[in-house]
This record gives C-alpha cells, sequence and structure tokens, in this order.
C-alpha cells in the first residue's frame, strides 16, 4: 500500500487550493447577506455617479488589500507549520 503524502497532494492541487476548500454555511449566510446590501447600496448610489465611482474604487481597493492580507497570512501559516513540523523532527 502506498503511503499517503500531503505534500504530494499540495503539488497535484488535489489539497491546499480554493477549489477544494468549502465555504460554511456562516460564510454562504453573510455572502447572501452582503449581496443583497450591495445591490441596494449600488441602486441608491446610481443617483449619484461620482458618489458610484469613488464607492467603486474604494470597494475594488478594499479587495486587493483583503486578497493581500490573504496572502500573506497563507504564507506565514505554512511557514510557521514547516517550523512546527521540524520541531517535531527533533
Amino acid at each position: 500500500m502506498e503511503e499517503y503524502s500531503a505534500i504530494q497532494d499540495m503539488y497535484f492541487g488535489r489539497r491546499g487550493t480554493s477549489e477544494y476548500i468549502k465555504n460554511s454555511q456562516r460564510y454562504q449566510e453573510i455572502l447572501t447577506e452582503y449581496i443583497d446590501a450591495m445591490e441596494e447600496l449600488e441602486g441608491e448610489l446610481k443617483k449619484f455617479p461620482k458618489l458610484l465611482a469613488l464607492y467603486e474604487k474604494a470597494e475594488a481597493l478594499h479587495e486587493e488589500m483583503h486578497a493581500e492580507s490573504l496572502d500573506t497570512h497563507y504564507c506565514e501559516g505554512f511557514r510557521f507549520g514547516v517550523l512546527m513540523g521540524l520541531d517535531v523532527m527533533k
């Protein structure tokens, strides 16, 4: 029987990618509320094109900031996981 390898799972894309991480039920609930609120807000902001453009710019920057934060935390978590593994091997 072949020994399981988490490293191979990660390398071949079977684990550790966003496609294989299922969001929680609470996340889905928040997402639904967020979409409803955003649609309502954007509907109101269409009455004020300058405010809508400013809002869209701010929202895009917020999304970019969030993505950068996720990348940073994922990398740090991975680094710390390796350090923990090395500590266990001692």
